[in-house]
């Protein structure tokens, strides 16, 4: 016999519990999915912008490491140049509010899951189980059937899960985008566009194992984005409380190369570019993680709604993904609680589809701007080093003013 939930979600990190969260304070009852025991190692930078700190429903302190006001970047070698960029040629930005503030991934998680397991109220519940994997996932005309397998001591066994929605929240790998493939906004949509996930490499690096002087020329505490080590992405160091995260990324591989750029994405390249900027060239922790593109054409149907990355909602300029996690998840959440009682399916997805507009848009947004600023980089550096430009595409990617914003500033700039 299936156990009947009012809500299943299948994984706990950002998009999930932006999810269960809403859900079980407005008083619904609430299964969260989870292949993994928390807390866990994840593949993840953990930058946090303004934006996605505001958009949390609690304050996360306790788990931030360092707050970042300055960031450096570096800029991409044109292919005219006859030498590489120089440390001359760098940005230094700094802004009156910081611009983003660091946390390492697994504890990140732990923390909104153990606010999201207490946020329980108005006869709400929310609880966590520990599975093995998703065996099938079968959607009826009134209910969603998930077959999960799990283990319990010694005993391995598969049960039988149903309720009314499910929503998908277990990121770019998950069973739930496997099983139920992402629709497109329209048939004829270039597949190229949709399709192409991003993939990033990174690994960490104690202050302790860093040289007095690092061969960049760049303090260790710095937040850095380093346009040069290949195009369609950057290499990064985010500076953590006792060690910086390094990595490499292509985040807009939608181009006529994007599968013989992600292919460059190697160990190999890492450790090159730990040894250019920071000279050494053994790193911990080296993890890679495949990043969910392509979101800004999802359109949600019937009872599997899908958020962040299993969504395909990375934004393919930056490559951040917790924001679009968070906002995503608690859209799904909204959608279920406009709808009244035995009117789940057609409606939820629609309302679902709307609350995502917003966010969809800017990620358009930013796939056209990643496909220009990797065309004619210099222009991008040329707007960051003047003033008003600088602040604006500032606020833009950290602080998530409208885009339209910056789109009449560039037609000016550009004029």
């Amino acid at each position: 016999m299936p156990l009947d939930f009012e809500i299943l979600v299948v994984g706990a990190g950002p998009a999930g519990c932006a999810a269960g969260y809403d859900l079980a304070s407005a008083g619904k009852h609430v299964l969260l999915l989870d292949k993994y025991a928390f807390p866990h190692h994840k593949p993840c930078a953990c930058g946090l912008t303004r934006k996605t700190l505001k958009a949390l429903r609690y304050p996360v302190d306790p788990v931030i490491e360092r707050v970042c006001s300055d960031v450096v970047l570096e800029p991409i070698k044109s292919p005219e140049a006859v030498t590489a960029p120089q440390p001359a040629d760098r940005i230094r930005l700094h802004a009156r509010s910081p611009i983003c503030a660091m946390a390492v991934r697994e504890r990140f998680d732990a923390f909104c899951l153990q606010k999201t397991l207490s946020a329980a109220r108005n006869g709400g519940a929310i609880s966590l189980w520990k599975i093995d994997r998703i065996h099938a996932l079968r959607e009826g005309p009134d209910h969603v059937e998930v077959d999960v397998i799990r283990t319990d001591g010694a005993e391995t066994r598969m049960e039988t899960l149903r309720a009314p929605i499910i929503i998908g929240a277990d990121g770019s790998n998950g069973q739930t985008r496997r099983l139920v493939q992402p629709r497109t906004t329209s048939p004829g949509v270039a597949t190229g566009e949709s399709e192409q996930d991003g993939f990033a490499l990174e690994a960490t690096v104690p202050y302790a194992a860093l040289p007095k002087i690092l061969p960049s020329g760049l303090a260790p505490q710095e937040l850095v984005f380093d346009f040069a080590p290949l195009p369609g992405g950057y290499g990064w160091l985010f500076p953590k409380a006792d060690h910086l995260n390094i990595g490499v990324g292509v985040f807009s591989p939608a181009q006529d190369d994007g599968c013989r750029r992600l292919k460059q994405i190697t160990r190999k390249l890492l450790q090159s570019y730990a040894q250019q900027k920071l000279g050494i060239s053994t790193l911990d922790h080296v993890t890679g993680q495949q990043l969910g593109m392509g979101g800004h054409n999802y359109l949600p149907r019937g009872r599997v709604l899908l958020t962040g990355d299993a969504a395909g909602l990375v934004d393919p300029l930056t490559g951040e993904g917790i924001h679009s996690a968070i906002t995503s998840g608690q859209a799904a959440a909204a959608a279920i609680l406009s709808c009244p009682e035995g009117e789940r399916s057609n409606d939820v997805a629609a309302v679902y589809a709307r609350n995502l507009r917003p966010l969809q848009r800017t990620l358009a947004f930013s796939l056209r701007a990643a496909k220009a600023f990797h065309h004619h980089p210099e222009r991008g550096f040329q707007a960051m080093r003047t003033p008003f430009m600088r602040s604006l595409i500032l606020k833009t990617y950290a602080e998530g003013i409208p885009y339209t914003r910056l789109l009449t500033a560039l037609a000016r700039f550009t004029s």
